[in-house]
């Protein structure tokens, strides 16, 4: 598993769920939009992690955490839906 530093935190907290190589895929995806976000990376790293913090707790996190950060990513348009 070659991941770097958020996709393979992402990957230690919430797992991989049933399907662990989409899961895998997702966390790799907002490594990179972190990483090539530009003016834009400070926010979109935001996001994540407070999504991540708001998805400890609840009944299955790892689900929760890869619907809600894709929805709140496009709320702050930071992400169009076919990009993930």
């Amino acid at each position: 598993m070659d991941m770097s530093d958020i996709a393979s935190r992402l990957f230690t907290k919430f797992g991989g769920g049933s399907r662990p190589d989409l899961r895998r895929a997702l966390y790799e995806e907002l490594e990179e939009m972190v990483y090539n976000g530009g003016t834009n990376a400070e926010r979109i790293y935001q996001v994540i992690a407070s999504v991540a913090a708001d998805a400890i707790g609840k009944d299955k996190p790892g689900n929760y955490f890869a619907h809600v950060v894709k929805m709140r990513l496009k709320e702050c348009k930071l992400l169009q839906m076919a990009e993930l």
